[in-house]
């Protein structure tokens, strides 16, 4: 059954490069999306936008739909503003799409806040992100287990996500997750394993070798209380995993991760 309170909501964003910057070209949306003017940081040069809403979370027959499209050069830091609240739901569930473009030579890093599922809450995302040679893609979420505090962990109807990953026509990632508490055991071994919220993070580029996992691995094994995996996947990129109990801690190390990714020059293009 679906919501008739349901609704579309659109973010469009276009970047350019021009003398070494990167401008906003275009940009696109409707209620709940906003975004902020566009800033600097000084370490990295990286054009950031954060993402606003104006809703109270992800209701039932919501459907989002996120595009972004990088010019030649150009580089861009797309984060949220709070955490992504999907909330209960009685019948049926919520969408969102993602769809990345990235021109030759171009870097997106892509930094929602955490997702928290409310308990009978359903919600389905894919994500296609389509890189140019010489390109770039940065993404990491926080997946919580549900209110923690409230006493609901794992009490969410079902939670999949999906993105595929292509560099020019080939397909060079590829992942589907698919979580549903009333028919996995999402606190034992192979899920969460005792753990309430998981991090994720990927990094593609035709540049990724062994010297930056083995710097990443070193990064995380001084952390402690923490469970994390690093592999590198079967052509231009890696994939980090982490078990927590915080989604402060979990942006906190992620961020981290991201740094070090960051400060070689090389994957600045």
């Amino acid at each position: 059954m679906k919501n008739q309170f349901g609704k579309e909501s659109r973010l469009l964003i276009k970047s350019k490069a021009l003398n070494g910057k990167t401008y906003l070209e275009d940009s696109y949306f409707t209620a709940p999306f906003k975004i902020t003017k566009p800033f600097y940081e000084d370490n990295f040069e990286i054009m950031s936008i954060m993402v606003m809403s104006a809703s109270a979370g992800v209701m039932e027959g919501d459907i989002y739909k996120i595009n972004v499209e990088l010019g030649m050069e150009s580089k861009v830091r797309l984060e949220g503003q709070s955490y992504q609240k999907i909330h209960r739901m009685k019948n049926g569930h919520a969408l969102q799409y993602n769809r990345f473009s990235l021109e030759k030579g171009s870097l997106l890093d892509y930094s929602p806040r955490p997702t928290i599922p409310f308990k009978d809450s359903r919600f389905y995302s894919t994500t296609e992100c389509r890189m140019a040679e010489g390109s770039a893609f940065l993404y990491s979420e926080v997946l919580a287990g549900g209110r923690i505090k409230s006493g609901e962990v794992f009490e969410f109807g079902e939670y999949r996500s999906g993105i595929r990953i292509y560099y020019g026509k080939e397909l060079i990632f590829l992942e589907n997750q698919f979580l549903c508490p009333s028919e996995q055991n999402l606190g034992g071994i192979g899920f969460f394993e005792g753990y309430t919220h998981l991090g994720s993070l990927g990094f593609f580029h035709d540049k990724v070798d062994d010297d930056l996992i083995d710097n990443i691995y070193v990064e995380l094994e001084a952390v402690e209380g923490l469970q994390f995996g690093i592999s590198k996947t079967k052509k231009y990129g890696l994939v980090v995993r982490i078990l927590e109990n915080s989604s402060d801690k979990l942006e906190n190390i992620l961020g981290c991760v991201k740094n070090t990714i960051l400060r070689n020059g090389r994957y600045l293009l």
